[in-house]
């Protein structure tokens, strides 16, 4: 029976810009958690007791996020090869004939993972996770083909595919000979693709296959977010809290919360220690709020949203639905938000924001995010100096990197990403991508002329 799951947690996220720079993947808050703490927890709930994570770019704050945990071994890998490196890493804690993988920036339901755990046990043979593509592009995956619940062939990348990779697998230590001599380079691609070099899990498993290996095909039958590029922080932010609200059934209160008399909560409320929801509040759904928060005079909340810790919500401003705020936040005089806000962020005077917003981050007064292109069109992002066609409503919401500042009436149009420690001074219209540690401001021209009583005939 599969005992331990190693988390590969040392990737850079070069592609979440500008996340990827102060962040490493696995770490990033989603509903106000970090990744990887939501992976243990489904891994812990599907019966599995041991893991080792695999830390590299920015490890400490991966350590500092499972620092709560019991039972959990981290490693720093070395040098970052990818992930059949990692793997080889995380083998050595491992004493099982098998191991859970899985990648460290993948949002999963315990449920999934219990359904992977069973066809590896019921068919005596290694076992993967997928998820039929849909609508998404087959480009931007691991794919496989798939025949009678059978991986039959794994390809890099391709044309077409119906089913991509999850980075979720059940395998058995006799994959370590196609771990060690893995070729740096994914070779399982079309023709004419061109794949990275580097040491990729899917490759070894590939060839595995090749070879006469066989693994089963599993499936997703809940939520699955793979967390690869900006946008896709959103579309698992609302996946998570929907899910989490589709299954709260009841209020649940601390002892020294206060939810006072005339609070309006047409959902359920899960209030901590010390936080009060004010009389003239109104909550349009579920809540979840941490400790020691005000909700107070007249705020709005929409449904499915979660407050932190020691946070600020007050005077008439307004949340969007499935929306996360992190400790130490205030949101205030009539602004409106709309998505995820990381701790320590400002955001109040009026303003008007949908999209993610970093780390100790102030939105001057009356920051506006616009979110509706004149053309109705969803907004093409560049990735590496690739052209993304995000598929959501994501595509046109805005996204700030941490320590950034917009000044007094800042304009931030649709689709913009602002690097961190910059700041956009008052009054710019934002149109472009905006570097790390950059500052732009409005060089205005002035005219000066004489004014008078004269010139009314005086």
């Amino acid at each position: 029976m599969t005992q331990t799951a190693i988390i590969l947690a040392a990737g850079r996220g070069s592609k979440l810009w500008p996340y990827g720079d102060t962040w490493p993947k696995a770490a990033l808050p989603i509903a106000n958690r970090p990744i990887i703490q939501w992976q243990i927890d489904a891994i812990r709930s599907a019966g599995i007791q041991e893991i080792v994570v695999v830390a590299g770019h920015l490890g400490s704050q991966v350590r500092q996020a499972i620092s709560g945990y019991d039972g959990i071994e981290c490693i720093q890998q070395k040098e970052p090869k990818g992930t059949a490196d990692a793997v080889l890493a995380g083998l050595s804690f491992v004493k099982e004939p098998d191991f859970l993988v899985i990648y460290g920036d993948i949002l999963f339901t315990a449920e999934d993972v219990k359904n992977l755990l069973l066809a590896h046990e019921q068919g005596q043979q290694p076992a993967a996770l997928l998820q039929p593509l849909g609508a998404l592009p087959s480009q931007e995956w691991l794919c496989a083909d798939v025949e009678n619940r059978q991986v039959k062939r794994i390809v890099g990348h391709p044309r077409s595919a119906a089913h991509r990779l999850c980075g979720l697998y059940v395998l058995p230590r006799t994959l370590l000979s196609y771990l060690v001599n893995n070729p740096g380079i994914m070779t399982s691609v079309d023709v004419g693709t061109m794949p990275p070099a580097e040491f990729e899990l899917a490759e070894s498993i590939s060839r595995y296959l090749c070879d006469g290996g066989s693994l089963r095909a599993v499936e997703t039958q809940q939520f699955f977010v793979d967390i690869d590029k900006p946008w896709h922080l959103l579309d698992a932010n609302t996946a998570l809290l929907s899910h989490l609200g589709a299954s709260l059934k009841e209020n649940r209160a601390a002892a020294s919360a206060v939810i006072e008399p005339g609070a309006v909560i047409e959902g359920h409320a899960v209030v901590g220690e010390g936080s009060v929801i004010g009389r003239d509040v109104k909550c349009k759904g579920n809540i979840w709020v941490g400790k020691n928060s005000r909700i107070v005079d007249g705020a709005i909340i929409g449904g499915n949203t979660v407050i932190g810790d020691d946070c600020v919500i007050r005077e008439y401003c307004r949340l969007e639905p499935c929306s996360a705020v992190g400790n130490r936040c205030v949101i205030g005089h009539a602004a409106e938000f709309g998505g995820i806000l990381m701790e320590g962020a400002y955001s109040y005077h009026y303003g008007e924001y949908w999209g993610v917003i970093g780390r100790s981050s102030d939105l001057g007064a009356a920051t506006v995010c616009g979110n509706l292109r004149f053309d109705d069109q969803a907004t093409i992002h560049r990735i590496k100096g690739r052209r993304e066609f995000p598929a959501s409503a994501a595509a046109n919401a805005v996204y700030l990197g941490d320590f950034t500042r917009t000044g007094v009436n800042a304009v931030l149009m649709p689709g913009v990403k602002v690097g961190a420690y910059s700041i956009i001074g008052a009054g710019v219209i934002l149109t472009e991508d905006v570097p790390n540690n950059t500052l732009i401001y409005v060089k205005q021209e002035l005219v000066r002329t004489s004014w008078g009583p004269e010139k009314y005939g005086w």
